[in-house]
């Protein structure tokens, strides 16, 4: 915000912002401009935002209102479904996307493996299937789950099934 320009012939003291929807507030102490956090907010919904000054005299009328704000944090973790060797250096990887997308869209699904940190990702909102490429022959591995929003990386899904990767033709283990 912006302090007024004229402060009614009383040092202002404080600010306070509120929300709307929900009427929720944030106050700063102080009389210049600056910024005013407001905590309490619901992820996923559109806020505009009111202020107004307050010094010994009383409280000023609203400024216009805000533009539009969302907030949003990362997404809920997916749930795990069935991992699946589909050749000696190759694996699927299922899951079923999380009840929250944090009020972001999710924009992709990263699948890692364990050992190796092998990735694969799949760009989808939704549930579904990630094939993980350049694992090696005769190994096992299992698999996490992250869901990916503006936010950044949601919490790992548990671990997928063990899987076992078949050795390559030729190959000693």
């Amino acid at each position: 915000y912006t302090a007024p320009a004229s402060n009614g012939g009383a040092t202002i003291t404080s600010y306070t912002a509120t929300s709307s929807p929900s009427g929720i507030t944030g106050t700063v102490s102080q009389a210049g401009s600056g910024t005013i956090t407001v905590s309490g907010l619901a992820n996923g919904t559109a806020y505009t935002f009111t202020v107004t000054a307050t010094n010994s005299v009383g409280t000023s009328a609203a400024s216009a209102a805000s533009n539009s704000a969302t907030p949003f944090t990362v997404a809920g973790a997916p749930t795990i479904g069935t991992a699946t060797a589909t050749g000696s250096t190759t694996a699927t990887v299922a899951y079923t996307a999380p009840a929250s997308n944090g009020g972001s869209t999710i924009t992709s699904y990263t699948a890692t493996s364990s050992p190796s940190g092998i990735t694969g990702t799949l760009s989808t909102a939704g549930s579904g299937t990630i094939t993980v490429s350049g694992l090696s022959g005769g190994t096992s591995y299992t698999f996490t789950v992250v869901a990916v929003n503006a936010a950044g990386n949601s919490a790992a899904s548990a671990a997928s099934n063990s899987i076992s990767t078949p050795a390559l033709p030729g190959s000693q283990l």
